[in-house]
Formats: structure tokens, sequence, C-alpha cells
């Protein structure tokens, strides 16, 4: 949604309710429907105060009572953000993307962006413990809670023993599923290496995210019961979406 058709979209004055609680609503309304989705900015305090022809105290009341609903953050030079409400992704032995969303009352679903077979990078190979040149499937993923992008995700499996793994998954098989088709009856989390990085311009583009916030990397390699390596990965998450929870306990 553009500047000019949220102009068009204000509502008018309600009797008997502050000017400055009247903008709040209809900012927080727009917030929900994610009417600055594509960069999380708002327009700044010149901007809104001509939008409701107010002055800049009256517009401050009421960007201070979005701030204290937890909906906006203020960054000094930079402006005003949506503050999403952070998302818990626990990281356990038992890491699983879709019970992760589901106990929080969230619709997962993934983007299948990339499917190939390809010579192991150094660390993949290292990681799966195969032999120097040996092929590997590689597999790219958008992950998305309630259709919204929260991470970018890629993924490695030996090529030897999941041949066919790249054609079920564009039949839209689930992971789990796949694996258990191949042997695999159930799998754990090896190790988690946390880190973050600045995301490059293609994944901004795709996480919906600016290209100046900074991202939640995890690195992780699962095995299965005989503790044989059969996936070694990486997510990159968006830092102001997604909170890692890292249970000492092992399980989840």
């Amino acid at each position: 949604m553009t500047f000019g058709q949220l102009i068009t979209s204000s509502p008018g004055r309600r009797s008997g309710v502050s000017v400055w609680r009247q903008i709040a609503d209809t900012l927080t309304t727009e917030i929900r429907d994610r009417a600055y989705a594509d960069t999380g900015r708002l327009p700044g305090e010149v901007e809104l105060s001509a939008r409701f022809c107010v002055n800049r105290h009256t517009l401050r009341q009421a960007v201070a009572a979005l701030q204290s609903e937890g909906l906006v953050r203020i960054e000094p030079g930079r402006g005003m953000f949506v503050q999403h409400e952070l998302l818990d992704y626990a990281l356990s032995r038992r890491t699983r993307f879709s019970e992760n969303l589901l106990r929080q009352g969230l619709l997962p679903s993934k983007q299948l962006l990339t499917a190939r077979e390809m010579p192991a990078p150094e660390r993949a190979a290292r990681e799966l413990k195969l032999d120097k040149g040996a092929k590997v499937l590689m597999v790219e993923m958008l992950d998305e809670a309630n259709d919204a992008p929260i991470g970018l995700a890629t993924a490695y499996y030996p090529a030897l023993r999941f041949a066919g793994l790249l054609e079920m998954l564009a039949q839209g098989s689930r992971t789990t599923d796949l694996l258990k088709h191949f042997g695999v009856q159930d799998y754990v989390r090896a190790q988690s290496r946390i880190t973050t990085q600045m995301p490059n311009d293609e994944t901004a583009r795709l996480l919906k995210q600016p290209g100046t916030r900074p991202l939640l990397c995890v690195e992780c390699l699962d095995v299965d019961m005989e503790g044989t390596p059969i996936k070694y990965g990486e997510t990159v998450f968006c830092g102001d979406r997604v909170q890692l929870v890292v249970n000492a306990g092992g399980e989840a």
C-alpha cells in the first residue's frame, strides 16, 4: 500500500474519542493489516502530521501509545518501525519446524525454491562424513508462519542414501514423511551453531526485510538413531520476528 492510498483510507474523526487515540487506532489497524510489510518502516513525523492534520505533539501521543502496546519501536536517526511479535523457535534434540509453530497457534508452511543434485560443498561433505567429490541433494526452502516469511533454509542430504528425494519433494511430500520412506523412522539434532550475519539482496527480498537488518543464523546437523548424519543445513531467521530458545534439557 502506498502512502497516497493510506491517506485516502484515513477514517474521519470520531466524536468523544481523543484525536491521538484515533490516530493510534488507525495506525494499529494498518499495522495488523500489514500495510507496512514491505519495509517495516512507518512514515516519518512530518508525513504523519500532515496526513492526520495534527501537530507533532498530538502525533507523538499516538506514537507513545503504539510503543507502550508493543506495536512499534523507535530507532534514533532511522525512524519508526513495526515491532513484530517474536516467535519462539525452540532448538533441541528434537527440533521440528511445524511443531514449533503449531504449539504457538501459528500455521506453518514452506515454499520450495531450489532442489538439485550437486557436488558436496566442503563443509557439508565434512559434516555428513562424505568423501571429497561425493554428491548431495541441495534443498532450499522459504519457511513461513501464517504466510509471512520467517526464515530461509538450505539443507544438504547424501545423494546416494536419498536417491529420489528431490522428485518426492517436488510433489509436495513433507520432509519427515520422506525420511521415513528412506528408512529413517526418527532423527535428532546432533548440534546447532548460532551466529549472526547480514542478508544479501536476494535473501532480504525473500524475507521481506531491509538489507540493513541482521539475521539469526542456525547451522545444524541431524542424525538418525544410529548416529549417522542424514542432513546438514543452515537456516537464516528474521532477527526481528524470531527468537531462538535453546532447550538445555535436550528434548522439546
